[in-house]
């Protein structure tokens, strides 16, 4: 899923003994981790053109596969060894445990196990992230999209809320909306007043015609 929080880890491993550089940019761009849903599409751009977000991940007709390794984490250079994600979560949580202010080594630690389908594992990691910025939009959306994909769609819903209160605007949280009303709690009212605030605020969202037609269809089987 193209998620609006991308990371890119650059991780050198030098005479037996890994020191990891990683560099975090919160973008509105994109998320990168794998949607679950059928109906996904790449995402958690900017506001006006902003890619879908983490369970909304992408405009093509699959959904991207779980990649061997985090996306994330970037080539390394010729003749290092590979990075496997233990090591790389275990950076992660050294450095959140140096860092006890830091909402970002926990964030980057959610996404990490987010884009690897560690759903169980992300959600504490966004909560903690959450607790330190809780106008974090990204990582509300995301953390959401973890509940979703673990049948939990209230809980998902309960959060894609939160960041509409903070930003009613915000648009990966309203395609989310839209399809968790959608796909999960089959409230097919709320997912067409999603829909209808979207497509208001961009018509040209990925996957929004493609949403338009499954609620569509799903309105019409209810005929």
């Amino acid at each position: 899923m193209k998620k609006e929080t991308i990371i890119a880890a650059g991780v050198f491993f030098c005479v037996g003994f890994l020191t990891g550089y990683v560099y975090h940019a919160q973008s509105s761009s994109s998320n990168s981790s794998a949607p679950e849903s059928q109906t996904s599409v790449s995402g958690v751009s900017p506001q006006a053109q902003e890619q879908p977000s983490a369970f909304a991940a992408g405009t093509s007709d699959e959904a991207p596969e779980a990649q061997s390794r985090d996306p994330r984490l970037q080539a390394l250079p010729p003749g290092h060894p590979s990075v496997d994600l233990d090591s790389t979560v275990k950076l992660f949580e050294d450095q959140a445990a140096a860092r006890p202010g830091d909402p970002r080594p926990r964030l980057e630690l959610a996404n990490l196990l987010y884009d690897h389908k560690q759903f169980e594992q992300a959600v504490p990691w966004y909560q903690k992230a959450l607790e330190l910025d809780p106008r974090n939009l990204s990582a509300r959306t995301d953390l959401g999209t973890c509940y979703f994909n673990l049948g939990r769609a209230d809980e998902a819903l309960r959060e894609y809320r939160k960041s509409l209160e903070i930003d009613p605007r915000h648009q990966p949280t309203l395609y989310n909306m839209v399809l968790v009303n959608l796909e999960g709690t089959h409230n097919l009212a709320a997912a067409r007043q999603a829909w209808e605030q979207l497509h208001g605020l961009n018509p040209q969202y990925p996957g929004l015609d493609r949403l338009k037609q499954n609620l569509e269809t799903a309105e019409s089987s209810r005929q």
